[in-house]
């Protein structure tokens, strides 16, 4: 487990404050009407005057785990204390804009080293942002293609006097990049017509760039539909959407981390800009995955939390010197995809089983473990025994010898 990264603590939701991230462990919303009693000497019916819509009251509770949570506990103080409407992103109901509504309260505990603890109440001012009004599925896609969109307008926008070099340079690190990815489990086509994509043709502006880094990874977005009814013979079945999910991740982790070593403020915009590309398209196929247990839905959530965080912070870096509308259009479409996809998973991590952590002391029986977990219900021992081979891969069913082995949980 990464103690650093707060999406892989089991139980707690990223949430943002003014742009700082934090664990979100409980929140609630107080909701109503504003209504005025009134009560008169000898009347026994009160009467009310009905004063429209009360603000909603957002509470929540969060910590930040890091070695520098000193340092972003003052982050914390300054911005709780500066004037005005500040963003908060909620982990179930999206971006908002709020107040506070009274002094927030920030923890520190002899018991909790390397922890700060926030409690803070919120009062919202209007309506949500964004796409998020709509529903979980169709808000996280039109979030996707607000920030493919906002992308491409600021790659469009790079000038320099040397631009024709830095998207030369950029086109040749995207297609080592490709070049050298690990592929994930049968992913194997995608990769190869991506690859494909990337040698048909050489650009040599900014929108060239653009358009022909998206026509070779639009692989990353088809979405292949299953019909009702199998076909009498069944066709060859195409890469998965977790896999397509994966190297979107992956790829955009290599281009974000080759942005910091660009040698020109062009390149990095570039290569920033490809990397918003696929980390977009690769969010596509988040709402069409088959996730087999919470866990895997949770690592998939800490992935897009990190590599959009990372992308945003490189965007601030841009917007510093250059560019200023364009990276700030981009960040807001980036923060609400963001939300929209950790809103979609927080709902699908809640409906999911979890893995159980088996770890023997000596190598150990497929069957065995199997029935000792399926044992009151025996009509699922083969699935729970199928779901052990597939999870762990062994030598042999018979001869479990890996240090832990995992397990869905029964529901």
């Amino acid at each position: 487990m990464i103690l650093d990264s707060l999406n892989a603590l089991p139980g707690c939701f990223p949430g943002r404050y003014r742009g700082i991230e934090i664990a979100i462990v409980d929140t609630s919303s107080e909701v109503g009407r504003r209504v005025l009693e009134y009560l008169f000497p000898g009347v026994d019916q009160a009467a009310y005057d009905d004063f429209g819509v009360l603000p909603s009251i957002v509470s929540i509770e969060a910590f930040i785990l890091a070695d520098d949570y000193r340092a972003k506990a003052k982050r914390l103080q300054a911005v709780f204390e500066t004037p005005g409407a500040g963003l908060l992103i909620h982990p179930w109901l999206g971006p908002m804009s709020v107040i506070l509504e009274e002094p927030a309260r920030i923890s520190f505990s002899s018991r909790e080293l390397r922890m700060v603890r926030i409690s803070a109440r919120f009062k919202r001012r209007g309506v949500s942002f964004g796409s998020l009004s709509a529903g979980g599925f169709s808000a996280l896609l039109s979030a996707l293609s607000s920030m493919i969109g906002a992308t491409s307008s600021l790659i469009a926008a790079v000038r320099s006097n040397s631009v024709a070099a830095s998207v030369r340079r950029s086109s040749r690190i995207a297609t080592s990049t490709l070049s050298s990815l690990q592929t994930p489990r049968g992913s194997v086509s995608a990769v190869s017509t991506m690859r494909a994509g990337l040698a048909a043709s050489a650009p040599e502006t900014p929108a060239a760039l653009d358009t022909w880094w998206l026509t070779a990874t639009a692989v990353l977005q088809v979405v292949t539909e299953e019909p009702a009814v199998a076909p009498a013979i069944a066709a060859q079945s195409g890469p998965s959407p977790q896999s397509l999910t994966e190297i979107g991740m992956l790829l955009s982790d290599r281009l974000l981390t080759e942005a910091n070593a660009a040698p020109a403020l062009a390149d990095k915009v570039l290569l920033v800009g490809m990397a918003a590309h696929v980390l977009g398209s690769g969010g596509w196929q988040i709402p069409y995955a088959e996730y087999a247990s919470s866990q895997e839905a949770l690592t998939v959530r800490a992935a897009v939390s990190d590599r959009a965080g990372r992308l945003v912070e490189q965007l601030e870096e841009i917007g510093e010197t250059s560019l200023q509308a364009e990276t700030s259009v981009l960040i807001r479409a980036a923060n609400d995809a963001t939300a929209a996809a950790m809103a979609y998973l927080n709902e699908v991590i809640g409906e999911l089983p979890a893995v159980m952590t088996f770890r023997p002391g000596r190598p150990l029986d497929a069957w065995a473990l199997a029935q000792h977990i399926a044992g009151n219900d025996p009509a699922r021992l083969e699935e729970v025994y199928a779901d052990i081979v597939a999870r762990n891969s062994p030598r042999h069913p018979s001869y479990l010898d890996t240090a832990s082995i995992e397990v869905r949980e029964l529901t």
